[in-house]
C-alpha cells in the first residue's frame, strides 16, 4: 500500500502580500504625481492666501461697501495673440453718476488653470474716467482672466473678468 498524500496549496497568503506590494506602490505613483504637479495659489485677491485668510472678514466688507458706491464697466472684448493689446475699464459712482477718475488699480492678466504666464501691468492712462493698460500680449488662444485690484479713498474692490484670446 503506497501512501499518497495529497497536498494542498493555500494562495491566500501570495493574494495578501500582492495586495500589499500594490498599496504601497500605489501611494509612492500618488506621492509622485503630487510632486509632479503642484496646486497653483489662487490669485483672486493678488496676495499670499495666509494674508487673505487672516483678513478676509475686512475684505468682504470692503468689497461690499464699494460694490454699494460704485459700478465698474470693461470695454475690452478680446485679445488678440501675437500683437500687442490693451485693455480698458471705467469706474463709475453709483450716487452722482460721474466717472471716477483718481482710482489705485493694481492689474493681473492669468490664465484660469495656472500663474505661469501671469502679467501684472501699471496703469498707463486714466483719461476722462477710462482707464487704460496697454503692453499686454497673449501666447495661447482660449480664456484669459483679468484680476484687479481697485482702490479710491478708503473703499477697495477684487474684480474678476474675463477676456478671450483669438488669432
Amino acid at each position: 500500500m503506497t501512501n499518497s498524500v495529497k497536498k494542498e496549496r493555500n494562495y491566500w497568503p501570495h493574494a495578501i502580500v500582492a495586495v500589499l506590494c500594490f498599496m504601497v506602490f500605489a501611494c509612492a505613483m500618488v506621492v509622485k504625481i503630487a510632486m509632479d504637479n503642484p496646486v497653483q495659489m489662487d490669485s483672486f485677491y493678488l496676495e499670499k492666501y495666509q494674508q487673505v485668510d487672516e483678513n478676509i472678514n475686512q475684505i468682504l466688507a470692503d468689497q461690499k461697501e464699494f460694490e454699494e458706491n460704485f459700478s465698474l464697466a470693461y470695454k475690452t472684448k478680446r485679445f488678440t495673440m501675437g500683437k500687442e493689446n490693451s485693455f480698458s475699464m471705467s469706474i463709475e459712482n453709483i450716487n452722482s453718476k460721474n466717472l471716477v477718475n483718481d482710482a489705485q488699480i493694481q492689474l493681473v492678466i492669468s490664465r484660469p488653470e495656472t500663474n505661469e504666464f501671469n502679467q501684472e501691468f501699471k496703469l498707463d492712462s486714466a483719461l476722462n474716467g477710462i482707464y487704460t493698460f496697454s503692453g499686454i500680449k497673449v501666447e495661447k488662444p482660449g480664456r484669459w482672466q483679468v484680476l484687479t485690484k481697485i482702490k479710491i479713498g478708503d473703499k477697495s474692490s477684487f474684480n474678476h473678468y474675463e477676456v478671450n484670446a483669438t488669432k
